[in-house]
């Protein structure tokens, strides 16, 4: 990283270390999007940060955005997760389909700070992905939407929607792929405050409702669904490596990931440096019944090998996404070599969280696991980071695919 990216790092380190993490226990509570945190990163330059600089943005590295990511996450998981949405949207509007409207959110976004969100998911009382979505119709000069889609992370805070839909046109026709950036006020446009995870309560991550939304067609991009797939694979004339900036968000997850499991790691060693004794009994009571040699947990072996396998995990889950993530930035890799590579941080980092909530938990014992410790929330955190994606064993596969030369899923 350059010294500039660097000291926004530890900017946002003491503004994570901080504020953010004082605030994190009631975002959790409440369950709602945090506003003061959201406000307090965008101030600092967060939202157009990972922009190219001839868009106006401050064009930080893969490897930067990363480790911003991880540093929010080790404080409120649920402001990174929304902060990391945003930086996805907003970097997949910079790789095209490139339309007027999209140009002028990007500034408003390098200039302003207006965030983005966007719905792409089943709507969260929905089974059925075949009910959920976005169909558009064409009015004249207008296209109008309808529908309704899942998982519009950071929305109580995003100034735009980006919307995907489609047009039908009729059976054994290719249908015509409809993007918009509708702001959250436009009408017939509802966000539909619906939320409340697992884990990552805080994250916003409401369903979007459109109903017969009135949109200009000057203001919308429509092209046929092999269009818009060629405009998405570097058809535009992009290098690989600014395809490659396609990645940032999923570093940024990741990151998230690490920096989550490193707050857990965290807690953990010093919670067994300090607690002392398994029975709740002490003195010359305590040594009659034989209970008052158990010393701190940080003494027994048990736990000392846990703490190592803990550690193991985190570093070299922390060597492989960074060493990645600079290669990513430099390299021009094949989209196969690239899902490939993507595929084994997915699964040595999804080990690593699956790894770390055992051991924390087993390590600390029941006592460091309730409602007023922090670890509670971070286990919970971390297990609502593991149920998206590809499942474990399916990223397992997809590297041995890769290995014995069959066609493996791409990275997700």
């Amino acid at each position: 990283m350059e010294a500039w990216e660097e000291l926004l790092v530890e900017e946002i380190r003491v503004l994570a270390r901080g504020p953010i993490a004082e605030r994190a226990r009631q975002v959790d509570l409440e369950g709602a999007l945090s506003i003061d945190n959201i406000n307090a990163l965008v101030a600092l330059g967060v939202a157009g940060a990972g922009l190219p600089k001839k868009l106006g943005g401050l064009g930080l590295s893969l490897e930067g955005s990363a480790r911003i990511t991880e540093t929010i996450a080790y404080s409120c998981g649920s402001t990174a997760i929304a902060v990391n949405m945003h930086v996805l949207v907003a970097d997949s509007l910079t790789l095209g389909p490139h339309f007027p409207r999209a140009d002028a959110v990007l500034e408003d976004v390098a200039k302003n700070g207006a965030l983005i969100c966007q719905p792409g998911s089943v709507p969260l009382t929905g089974l059925d992905t075949r009910a959920s979505g976005f169909r558009f119709a064409e009015d004249g000069d207008f296209v109008v939407g309808n529908g309704v889609s899942g998982f519009a992370t950071m929305s109580e805070a995003a100034r735009y929607v980006k919307i995907i839909g489609f047009i039908e046109r009729g059976e054994g026709q290719e249908p015509d792929v409809v993007v918009a950036l509708p702001g959250t006020d436009t009408p017939g446009l509802e966000i539909c405050h619906n939320w409340n995870g697992m884990g990552l309560r805080g994250t916003a991550s409401n369903d979007v409702k459109l109903v017969d939304v009135r949109i200009p067609r000057d203001e919308v991009a429509i092209m046929s669904a092999s269009a818009f797939k060629a405009a998405n694979s570097g058809a535009g004339g992009a290098t690989a490596v600014e395809m490659q900036s396609r990645f940032r968000g999923m570093f940024g997850s990741r990151a998230i990931w690490l920096g989550l499991c490193t707050a857990a790691f965290d807690f953990t060693v010093d919670y067994c440096s300090r607690r002392y004794g398994a029975m709740a009994i002490s003195g010359d009571f305590a040594r009659a019944f034989g209970a008052g040699g158990d010393g701190l947990r940080a003494d027994h072996a048990w736990a000392q090998i846990g703490v190592g396998r803990m550690d193991h995990w985190i570093s070299t889950g922390r060597t492989l996404l960074y060493d990645l993530a600079r290669r990513f930035q430099s390299e021009e890799l094949s989209a196969g070599e690239a899902g490939v590579l993507m595929n084994r941080l997915n699964y040595h980092l999804r080990r690593m969280c699956e790894e770390v909530i055992q051991l924390s938990m087993g390590i600390c014992g029941s006592h460091a696991y309730v409602k007023d410790r922090p670890l509670e929330r971070i286990v919970r955190d971390i297990i609502g980071c593991n149920v998206m994606g590809q499942k474990t064993d399916e990223l397992a596969q997809s590297i041995g695919k890769a290995a014995l030369g069959r066609a493996a899923a791409k990275a997700a």
